[in-house]
């Protein structure tokens, strides 16, 4: 399933977290249309086109730089959690399909 994300969102997250993680937490809610009801990603990371890849690793490069103490390598936690870069995606768009999750029982 493929999907875009909105630039301003995503710069939104940052300007309005105050730690890392939550920063990745809210990435994946903007690109799993039915994050609520997921228990567990099984499987798999997100593709993002290379352009909004490294412009999210440049923005988690700064939010480490304005947030000492959360990472001790500037834009670790996206580097190692983070999405895959796919350079046939356009620079916002998103690919889940290869994800597999485990969801909530109702």
């Amino acid at each position: 399933m493929r999907s875009t994300l909105d630039e301003r969102q995503v710069r939104a997250l940052f300007s309005s977290s105050t730690k890392e993680c939550d920063v990745l937490i809210g990435l994946l809610k903007l690109s799993i249309p039915n994050w609520d009801k997921v228990e567990y990603i099984l499987e798999g990371k997100p593709h993002i086109g290379e352009g909004g890849w490294h412009t999210i690793y440049d923005l988690f490069c700064d939010f480490n730089e304005n947030h000492p103490g959360e990472s001790m390598f500037p834009g670790g936690l996206w580097l190692s959690m983070g999405f895959s870069m796919d350079k046939d995606l356009g620079p916002w768009d998103v690919d889940i399909s290869e994800m597999k999750f485990i969801l909530k029982k109702d």
